[in-house]
Formats: structure tokens, C-alpha cells, sequence
């Protein structure tokens, strides 16, 4: 609805310095929806789109471009507000509470130029906003734009080691707080050395360069239940910096590590100053959150067993890249299959038997992974 996107004389120059060739977020082919139901603009946008060298879908309503979102998952949706059967609030409801469209980065178009109506679609959900009519440039600025914080975006903190410089970097970049940079002295710290006890304030979130971790909670018979194991790449201690003022579990170093603290003032400036870097560092939360469900799940219906072979598989696969599990003792191991010592000694040694698994010292080795995974039910 309302006036065409305007054209200018430089329109040619313009297209030609968006090629794929001199921009690099255009060479994987993009692919970005247009849901517009005034057929001369949704066709003058996708030539304008197509010859910057982006693949275009188009959809002429709210209903069509719904059903073109979730079947053909584009990169980029761009969407009239004004339409009928389905206007693009109501698009942009649906889209946003599917998990497989949650995540496209989504822009409004609009012949209303006022705040009343800007605020209404960003509260919604809306990444950004044009106001008809557009030049070529806006449009094509405001894309590219979008599109490279949808990148940054997709990406997953907590991972390598460099990860944290990452995020502060990003941070930085999207208008997060400039100077930041805690990613240069690690402070270190030798085996058995508690960083935080449970109850103590959440002055920090912490960031593993190198060495392992163990966060674990005590019961009233003092028995450890170990809830992770953190690797180089890892944060820890954020779910309970943005839930209170007190660590709801215990840190502890497994073996001599070099970490990083993020006071919790910056670290909750930045979650609260920008969108984008908290929405990338909620999608590693929500990974969190599955996890520690499965494995509720599982403390309250698999045996000791089945949770003793769930244990060395999550052990096996997430100190797969590192190419060596830490030193675990067996109570560091029954603890973190929520279990006596003395009845993981059994069911390791139930294992050993049926030729599942191996011991090297401290370390048990899976000699049948498969076997072990149909017995955890996996």
C-alpha cells in the first residue's frame, strides 16, 4: 500500500556497486521474502533486489508470506504493514512464535511516517522499519545492514576460546559499551581451588581459556552433584548473574585453568543495551536449559546404569575435539551421574564386562559406543 519506492538517476551506478562481486554478504546468495500486496511495489523491490544480486521469493499477502516463510526459511523478510486477510503485525505474530522463523531478521514497510507507529513495530518484534517511499539505497543499506547482524547473531557463543573476544567485539560493534576488553589476562587458578561457593554474591561471569571447571550443587548429607563440566570456551555463572544476586552453585577448579571475569555490571550492560548480543547469548541459554531438563528427566526415571552410560557419552562427546577427557575421580564421575560411588563402581564395572567401555587409570575409555548408546536409549 501506498506510494511506489522512488527511482533517481543514479539507480544504475548504485546497483552496480552492490554487485556480488564487491560485497561479500551478497556472494552466498542471500534469500529475501517480500510480502507487499501492491504488485508494482513488490516487483520494482525484487528487480531492485534481484539485480544486487540477492534471490528473491515474493508473496502478495500476510497468508502466503507465512506459508513462504516457514517452507522456504528465507534469510531476510521484508514486509508491508498495511494488508489484507493478514496485515503484517499478524505476519510478524506468527513468524515470531515459530521456532524455525523466530530467528529471520524482519523489516517493515509502511506509507505512516510517525513514532507512534516506528515504536509499535519494534516493540513487536520488527528489526527495522522503511517508510514509503524508499530510495534504493535505504532499502539495499538497510539490508545489508540487517543481514550482517543476522550473522552475528547466528553465531553461538561459548565455543572456541577466542569466543569471548568475539562477544565483547560484537558488542562493541552493535553499540554495546566501547573500551570493554577482558579478554587479554586470564587469572590463574590451580586444581581444587573454589571460585565461588553457593550463596556468595554473583559478582562475575566467568570465561575458561584453558583447564576444566566443575559446577556442582551439595546436598544436606554433603554429596556433590555435579551439574557441568567447563571446557576452554565456556561461560559459566551467567544464568545466575541475570537471576539474583547470589550463585545458586559452587565453581571449582577440576584442573589448573586459566579464566577469564566479566564483572556483572558489564556483563548486564550488555545484555541490556543491545538486542542483537543478547539474543545470541539467550539461544546458548536456551541450549542450556533443554540440557539440564534431559537430564532432570533422566535423574528421575533412568536407572544408575542407564545414567552412568548417558554420563561417559555427554563425557565423550563434549572433550571430543580436545582429544582427552579431564581426570576424573570416581566421585567426580558419580557425581555427575547423581549416584552413590559405590554404585558406579558397579554398573562401570557391569561395562567392563559386556566389553561396552575400558579403564585407563582414571579415565574410562567407550570401546563400544554404539552398544552403550542403544543401552542409554539414544
Amino acid at each position: 500500500m501506498g506510494a511506489p519506492i522512488c527511482f533517481n538517476n543514479l539507480q544504475a551506478t548504485f546497483l552496480r556497486e552492490w554487485t556480488p562481486q564487491t560485497h561479500p554478504e551478497s556472494v552466498a546468495v542471500k534469500k529475501i521474502l517480500i510480502i507487499e500486496d501492491n504488485q508494482f511495489l513488490r516487483t520494482t523491490t525484487a528487480d531492485i533486489l534481484q539485480l544486487a544480486g540477492y534471490e528473491v521469493i515474493q508473496a502478495e499477502h500476510g497468508k502466503e508470506g507465512v506459508s513462504r516463510a516457514q517452507l522456504d526459511r528465507p534469510d531476510m523478510i521484508v514486509c508491508d504493514v498495511e494488508m489484507p486477510e493478514l496485515d503484517g503485525y499478524g505476519v510478524l505474530h506468527y513468524l515470531s512464535n515459530d521456532p524455525t522463523t523466530a530467528m529471520i531478521p524482519f523489516i517493515f514497510l509502511t506509507s505512516r511516517d510517525g513514532a507512534e507507529e516506528m515504536r509499535r513495530g519494534m516493540s513487536s518484534g520488527a528489526d527495522d522499519y522503511l517508510v514509503k517511499p524508499f530510495s534504493e539505497a535505504d532499502l539495499l543499506a538497510t539490508i545489508e545492514v540487517r543481514l550482517k547482524k543476522s550473522a552475528i547473531l547466528q553465531r553461538e557463543y561459548g565455543r572456541p576460546p577466542q569466543r569471548l573476544n568475539e562477544f565483547i567485539a560484537d558488542a562493541n560493534e552493535q553499540g554495546g559499551i566501547p573500551g570493554i576488553d577482558v579478554g587479554d589476562r586470564p587469572r590463574r587458578y590451580g586444581s581444587g581451588q573454589v571460585l565461588f561457593a553457593e550463596g556468595d554474591a554473583t559478582n562475575n561471569v566467568y570465561y575458561v581459556a584453558s583447564g576444566v571447571v566443575k559446577i556442582f550443587r551439595t546436598d544436606n548429607y554433603g554429596k556433590e552433584l555435579i551439574i557441568e563440566l567447563c571446557k576452554p570456551g565456556d561461560f559459566f555463572g551467567h544464568m545466575d548473574v541475570l537471576k539474583g544476586l547470589e550463585y545458586t552453585s559452587a565453581a571449582e577448579v577440576l584442573e589448573d585453568a586459566e579464566v577469564h571475569l566479566v564483572p556483572r555490571k558489564v556483563f548486564l550492560d550488555l545484555m541490556h543495551r543491545n538486542r542483537d548480543v543478547a539474543m545470541r547469548f539467550i539461544r546458548m541459554l536456551a541450549g542450556e536449559v533443554t540440557q539440564n531438563q534431559e537430564r532432570l528427566l533422566a535423574l528421575a526415571y533412568a536407572s544408575v546404569r542407564e545414567r552412568t552410560a548417558q554420563a561417559l557419552l555427554d563425557l565423550n562427546s563434549r572433550f571430543k575435539e580436545s582429544g582427552s577427557q579431564p581426570q576424573l575421580s570416581r566421585e567426580d564421575l558419580a557425581g555427575m551421574v547423581g549416584t552413590a560411588k559405590e554404585s558406579l563402581i558397579r554398573a562401570l564395572s557391569d561395562f567392563k564386562s559386556d566389553g561396552w567401555v575400558s579403564l585407563s587409570g582414571k579415565n574410562v575409555l567407550i570401546e563400544d559406543e554404539v552398544a552403550l548408546k542403544r543401552f542409554a536409549g539414544r
